[in-house]
């Protein structure tokens, strides 16, 4: 059970760590609102660490270095913030589909078209966080 006080946020009697990432820029843009927003989150927050990271714009590289960023930090959560162009608001997504379809070529020029990301994995992965209420707040 996750502790809450005013000064700190405790999992399992230790201070809780949440890995943040934004993506690289790509489409030719120079920078990505997306981790430009993670690297303004502060260091802590209520007593939890914010370990924030840019992940590459390259399929199945951003995948890997998350991964990696997971093996290295072990951390509580996982916040992966990403850009929607042309959306007014915050979106929180509640299904991630197990399928790889390029609008654009990444920054390597890959452009996969319905593949899927994991052979033996599941068609689609719904989240277990309270997206509804998420948006709500």
């Amino acid at each position: 059970m996750i502790k809450c006080s005013h000064s700190s946020l405790e999992w399992r009697g230790r201070p809780v760590k949440i890995l943040v990432t934004g993506f690289a820029p790509f489409g030719g843009e120079t920078i990505n609102p997306a981790y430009e927003a993670v690297k303004l989150l502060p260091d802590t927050i209520a007593g939890a660490a914010i370990i924030k990271a840019e992940l590459p714009t390259v399929f199945r590289k951003g995948a890997q270095a998350l991964r990696t960023l997971i093996d290295t930090h072990k951390p509580d959560a996982v916040l992966c913030i990403g850009q929607a162009g042309g959306r007014p608001v915050i979106s929180v997504e509640r299904v991630a589909i197990n399928l790889q379809d390029a609008r654009i070529a990444d920054n390597e020029g890959n452009s996969p078209k319905d593949e899927t990301i994991i052979p033996t994995g599941r068609t689609a992965y719904f989240s277990n966080l309270p997206t509804r209420a998420i948006v709500q707040f």
